[in-house]
């Protein structure tokens, strides 16, 4: 027979209580097989989060995609909860995040995720660390990867497009056509000269 300290069931929601009847089949994580008391000291709280850990480096070695929500963020990037973890997107790893952002703009944009649903991939678990990285690009990848043979096999030379400015450089501006990202070179900008591609055109403009 296993204890469960108090303290941990002082932390535990109402309805997981109210779940916990005699005679009921409960997973228990064996912390100390022998304490100072001599006492099985068991958590509930830790199997439960060795299960999510278990599952979330099933997803990873799976290559699944994760359907989960955007909680919160901070200025490196998303956190998306896993069960009781929390995993966190790297901003590097979020499709929707123009490129060439300031700091600012960028957390501004992280911050209007937030509340919205994301299709994700597993691509670090750390249990040592308590690391649970996810990316979007690499869950986007195959889909994006047959809308861009897609495009390429019906974009022709002199076909005139509409797309997103999905990024600006020195060189020139990236716009998005739906697949795929073109260059507009900083010389096709405008028939005047052209110090930067952010005066003609912004992040997110339709072009």
């Amino acid at each position: 027979t296993g204890v469960i300290p108090g303290r941990e069931l002082e932390r535990m929601s109402r309805k997981l209580l109210e779940s916990f009847s005699e005679g009921e089949k409960l997973w228990v994580y064996v912390v100390n097989p022998n304490d100072h008391q001599g006492k099985v000291l068991l958590s509930v709280n830790r199997a439960i989060e060795e299960m999510d850990w278990q599952t979330a480096e099933s997803y990873r070695q799976n290559q699944e995609i994760y359907e989960g929500n955007i909680a919160g963020y901070n200025k490196g990037g998303l956190i998306v909860p896993f069960g009781n973890l929390r995993g966190f997107i790297p901003a590097s790893h979020v499709v929707d995040l123009p490129r060439g952002l300031n700091e600012e703009d960028r957390v501004k944009q992280l911050e209007a995720l937030v509340g919205s649903e994301i299709n994700i991939k597993v691509i670090e678990v750390n249990r040592k660390r308590r690391r649970l990285v996810f990316s979007q690009r690499n869950a986007e990848r195959e889909n994006r990867i047959a809308r861009k043979e897609e495009l390429l096999e019906k974009l022709e030379e002199g076909n005139v497009r509409q797309g997103v400015v999905s990024g600006l450089c020195d060189f020139g501006a990236f716009v998005d056509l739906g697949g795929a990202d073109g260059l507009i070179h900083i010389s096709e900008l405008a028939w005047h000269r052209v110090s930067h591609p952010q005066e003609i055109v912004n992040v997110g403009e339709k072009v």
